[in-house]
């Protein structure tokens, strides 16, 4: 997710929080310091009520972090890698590189986040009613996380994808289907109904007098729907572009500068080839990729001193995929390196170039009668057209 800032990482996934974060922790804060903490404490300092509802909330995500951190650690055992975590203004989130390999993992994955959560309210609660909570604001605390650790459960079982039930959903239909493309489709369409469920609730809050409990849920509705919709549009991605792989599309003609070459011959080449990036090579290696903006970065009365090794961006794992890696994995990589290009590179050797324009055409072709599509680019399957949009 874009803006959003690392800070930490817990065996080695990092834990990212969104500027977005700020204002639900703001808010949670506000509705503790001036509702609950007031109700269940009477005559303390409104101070005191703040303190309270900062720590409370501070220990709230705490708890999401633990939910999410459940997932990805069962996933890491699956053999998935894991991207990270983003604590966010509706919660979390684990970012994994891949889908799960079976509907068994697939269970399991889903199903440890709201045992994860049901722990931390059962053992807060044995805590708290052993006595070994004294302070009256202690117990107040405690008492707040184990009813909204009970919720955060509880809610993350409705099947509605991609919430952690609508996942369970999906293990179910893909275990009794067969194929993960169509169980995927129908959880993420219960997701949808479940989405616009919660958007009349709001409206009927609203209209019941509960204005701002009714946009909250409406707000809620809005970003299910948008995830349920994105996540089958990943999936329908992956169908139309994991078996294809990038050789099969990638550019083999590719025109290369040298580092050593002044930005204003980098320039003339921008202009001579209409093109917005090149791979820039050095003794027969590729050492990074120049683009345009990195030209427009330098001023004019510079750019027949300064070198292309000055400005390109060095070569990381991040602008660089292998000839046999699919289309899919390339997408995301050429989507998250701020390029959207990539070095096709076997045995240390440039074989290739690969943009996401490329890709984008790959797609199109897929939805063409006669086409790409039904004559099969690489091995892709062909699979119906909607899920090729």
């Amino acid at each position: 997710m874009g803006g959003a800032v690392r800070v930490v990482t817990i065996r080695g996934i990092p834990v990212n929080v969104h500027v977005s974060w700020l204002v639900i922790y703001g808010l949670i804060t506000w509705t503790l310091a001036v509702g609950y903490f007031p109700r269940t404490l009477p005559n303390l300092p409104p101070v005191a009520y703040w303190a309270n509802g900062l720590l409370a909330a501070f220990l709230l995500f705490v708890s999401v972090l633990l939910h999410e951190l459940s997932h990805s650690l069962v996933a890491i055992a699956h053999g998935l890698s894991v991207r990270g975590i983003t604590l966010h203004v509706f919660g979390g989130v684990s970012h994994l590189e891949d889908e799960p390999p079976t509907p068994r993992a697939e269970f399991l994955i889903a199903v440890v986040g709201p045992i994860t959560s049901f722990a931390i309210a059962a053992v807060l609660w044995a805590i708290n009613a052993a006595g070994l909570v004294r302070p009256a604001w202690a117990q107040a605390v405690v008492a707040y996380l184990v009813l909204v650790n009970v919720v955060v459960g509880i809610f993350n079982l409705v099947p509605g994808f991609p919430l952690d039930g609508g996942r369970l959903l999906r293990a179910a239909l893909w275990k009794w289907k067969g194929t993960l493309d169509q169980a995927t489709y129908v959880a993420s369409r219960v997701g949808v109904a479940f989405a616009f469920a919660l958007m009349a609730l709001g409206v009927l809050q609203i209209f019941g007098g509960a204005v701002l409990g009714g946009v909250w849920f409406i707000i809620i509705g809005m970003f299910l729907r948008g995830a349920a919709d994105a996540s089958y549009s990943q999936m329908a991605l992956r169908e139309a572009l994991g078996r294809v792989p990038v050789r099969d599309i990638m550019t083999r003609e590719v025109v290369t500068v040298p580092m050593d070459a002044t930005v204003a011959q980098l320039a003339d080449a921008f202009w001579a080839h209409h093109v917005t990036s090149f791979p820039v090579v050095d003794g027969g290696g590729v050492r990074g990729i120049a683009s345009v903006q990195q030209v427009h970065s330098v001023p004019a009365e510079q750019r027949t001193q300064r070198r292309v090794s000055d400005l390109m961006r060095p070569l990381t794992d991040d602008l660089v995929v292998g000839p046999d890696a699919s289309v899919f994995d390339a997408l995301g990589k050429a989507s998250r390196n701020d390029v959207g290009r990539l070095a096709v590179v076997s045995n240390s050797r440039l074989v290739g170039y690969l943009s996401l324009k490329d890709i984008t055409h790959v797609l199109t072709l897929r939805g063409l009668p006669g086409g790409a599509a039904d004559r099969g680019v690489g091995s892709a399957p062909r699979g119906p057209q909607r899920r090729a949009a």
